[in-house]
């Protein structure tokens, strides 16, 4: 199904993947309605001439819900989100506010348009404490407020795919990484200690993960909108590569680019409550769809340590983020 011709948004359309999610759109010949709480990242976007973007809080429904008059969109993908992956109480309102009632004002706005599709963005920690790999038909049991304020996203946009007949589907994608990424995360910060010769304390790295280029989750973005007539009344999909990975690993790949590396491994404790292992079952995606990961984790790694090199006065803007590691 060609997409050229859908009415097509993305919300939080300037972040590490909605931007990824943006240009591969642009590349394929869309026309993409953005919606971003700032323009600040922007220049995440390669193309600067397919895209409208209307710089809205989505906590706001009453501008959310003239944007939405205005596009009337027939494919939405939504990536806006309040990302904190941290054991932390207090940011429990802010998680809820940005992550439940911003999905909340969208969908509530889109209720009068047939739309082809919605593509909500979830995320693996939604799973929290279980036994992996993780199945879409598992019991959450989430250990972060960001992943409970996901959940209810989630769980709000089954109810209303299932009551009110709309076309909703949920990704949930595991650790993604890649050029472009500015975050406290482990693969940027990695790479931003080892290229400015900053030593990184770190916990023993025995703990195991899943992580995912964002090419391979962008495809997947992609595939499932093309096929929104198969796929929107399949509920959630996880999106990851299937297989787990020890932390040590990855420091150690890294490690290997950089002979000034500075990476002290157990030199911090793990946190309180903190899972060993961690990956997904993406049996229900290409069993749908027919996609898998093509990315290999070296290739990624030397793909995102390539951009970091060639674009210092891109991330250089952010070096707060790491500087309080």
């Amino acid at each position: 199904m060609n997409l050229k011709d859908k009415r097509i948004l993305v919300t939080g359309g300037t972040g590490f993947i909605g931007a990824a999610v943006v240009n591969k759109l642009i590349n394929q010949g869309c026309y993409v309605n953005i919606i971003s709480l700032s323009k600040k990242s922007i220049w995440r976007i390669d193309d600067n001439s397919n895209y409208k973007l209307f710089n809205i809080d989505l906590r706001n429904p009453k501008k959310v819900k003239n944007c939405i008059k205005n596009i009337k969109p027939e494919i939405i993908f939504h990536l806006a989100a309040y990302i904190n992956p941290e054991q932390d109480f207090y940011n429990i309102d802010k998680a809820f506010s940005i992550n439940f009632n911003g999905t909340k004002n969208l969908l509530q706005s889109l209720n009068e348009f047939d739309y082809d599709l919605f593509i909500n963005t979830g995320t693996g920690h939604e799973y929290g404490d279980i036994k992996p790999p993780f199945k879409e038909t598992d019991r959450e049991n989430p250990i972060y407020p960001y992943a409970a304020s996901k959940i209810a996203a989630t769980y709000l946009c089954e109810m209303m795919a299932n009551t009110f007949d709309k076309s909703i589907i949920t990704i949930r994608p595991f650790i993604t990484y890649g050029p472009k990424q500015v975050s406290r995360s482990l693969i940027p910060s990695l790479i931003f200690s080892a290229i400015e010769k900053k030593k990184l304390s770190l916990t023993p790295c025995d703990q195991r993960r899943e992580f995912l280029y964002i090419d391979d989750l962008v495809e997947a973005y992609y595939s499932l909108a093309k096929n929104y007539k198969k796929v929107r009344k399949m509920g959630i999909f996880n999106v990851g590569t299937g297989k787990e990975i020890q932390i040590r690993e990855i420091v150690n790949l890294i490690s290997k680019k950089f002979k000034d590396s500075q990476f002290i491994i157990g030199d911090k404790p793990y946190r309180h409550g903190v899972y060993m292992h961690f990956y997904s079952s993406i049996n229900k995606i290409n069993n749908a769809i027919g996609w898998v990961p093509k990315w290999k984790i070296e290739d990624g790694i030397d793909m995102t340590i390539k951009w970091w090199l060639n674009n210092r006065d891109k991330w250089i803007k952010y070096k707060q983020f790491w500087e309080k590691i």
